[in-house]
């Protein structure tokens, strides 16, 4: 090897390792710099308390202490039961009747307490629908369907809706809030629910609407002043003397015997004092037939006819007799047998619901 070639190599090795040494104080003298800026501006977050921000100025204003209150020697009150829930708009004791009712069943996903289900029941507590709407769930302890209280837990439970009386049919736009009243209880639930068909329902309503008024009877017998207007003493002494009594809404009845006084026979009423007229009415569908709530109507048109100075006339004036009661009775009894082939016993707790 020459030395031009020595020297070269020689060369060469100098500028390699000043390059090295170089590119090593370039790195030192960057961690340095990252260094103090890290000190100088983060600090240490696990010993350092973070910086407090100024509180806000505010308006001076008057210091209340609060206060507690302990009587001397108070006696601890004793543990009272918590009130119960109500369904406010539900109604209560119910029992289902197959034929007047829409039922429709919830089956939670587990069981719920008492509490979640008044929740959930909120929908249908402001339905407000003119028939009434019923819930009860499944006791699985008492194995019977009960009115849900806030310390049960339920798994299954039936929301129910009266589809018609004397005075209303479930209509399409009820019978669809209905159904979404009680999709709106099984979301909260969580519980499986199959909605029905709604026109069902309504065609349902529309059946027991004709069913019902088949047999809407009543039975009426009136009273006609021969001596001038009556006045209210005098009706008050000739309903008491026929063994009528005030009943709340203004009206006198005449209550069935041996039953505790439960069940009105018959009412009578007038619509205004002094009165000239006073009608006796006989609801037959509320009434049982072993009253005999014809023949205790048609006696005591005859004792307040008596006492009154009047006669008994029909809704157009005629006069009716005594004599004629047979064939009145003759035709109730008709109209009875074909209230219970269709399935409603005259004064049942069934006829109740459709006509009171």
């Amino acid at each position: 090897m020459s030395d031009l070639q020595l020297a070269l190599l020689v060369l060469a090795a100098v500028l390699l390792v000043a390059l090295y040494g170089y590119g090593k104080w370039q790195e030192r003298q960057a961690l340095k710099r990252m260094d103090e800026s890290m000190r100088g501006g983060l600090g240490d977050a696990l010993l350092e308390p973070p910086p407090v921000a100024a509180a806000p100025v505010r308006a001076p204003a008057q210091r209340i202490e609060p206060r507690l209150s302990f009587p001397a020697e108070a006696a601890a009150p004793e543990p009272q039961a918590p009130a119960p829930l109500a369904l406010s708009g539900l109604s209560s004791h119910w029992i289902e009747d197959p034929l007047l009712d829409c039922v429709l069943e919830l089956r939670c996903a587990h069981a719920v307490d008492g509490v979640t289900v008044f929740d959930a029941a909120v929908p249908l507590s402001l339905l407000e629908l003119p028939l009434p709407v019923f819930l009860v769930a499944w006791d699985a302890r008492a194995q019977q369907w009960v009115q849900p209280d806030r310390f049960g837990f339920y798994s299954e439970l039936l929301v129910a809706v009266q589809m018609a009386s004397r005075r209303h049919a479930l209509d399409d736009i009820e019978a669809s809030r209905f159904v979404a009243a009680v999709q709106q209880v099984a979301l909260a639930l969580d519980a499986d629910f199959d909605p029905p068909e709604v026109g069902r329902i309504v065609a349902l309503a529309r059946d027991l609407d004709r069913l019902c008024a088949q047999f809407d009877v009543q039975i009426g017998l009136t009273l006609e002043a021969q001596n001038g207007a009556w006045d209210a003493q005098a009706l008050r002494g000739a309903a008491e003397h026929a063994g009528l009594i005030k009943a709340g809404d203004g009206r006198w009845q005449r209550l069935a015997d041996g039953d505790g006084g439960a069940t009105p026979l018959f009412a009578m009423r007038c619509d205004a004092l002094p009165a000239d007229r006073i009608a006796l009415e006989l609801d037959v569908p509320l009434v049982p037939p072993a009253a005999a709530p014809l023949h205790a109507l048609f006696a005591a048109a005859e004792q307040l006819a008596g006492r009154l100075g009047a006669r008994i006339v029909d809704d157009n004036g005629r006069p009716i007799h005594p004599g004629s009661m047979p064939a009145i009775a003759e035709q109730l009894e008709k109209l009875y047998a074909e209230m219970r082939a269709a399935g409603i016993e005259p004064g049942s707790a069934r006829a109740q619901r459709l006509y009171a």
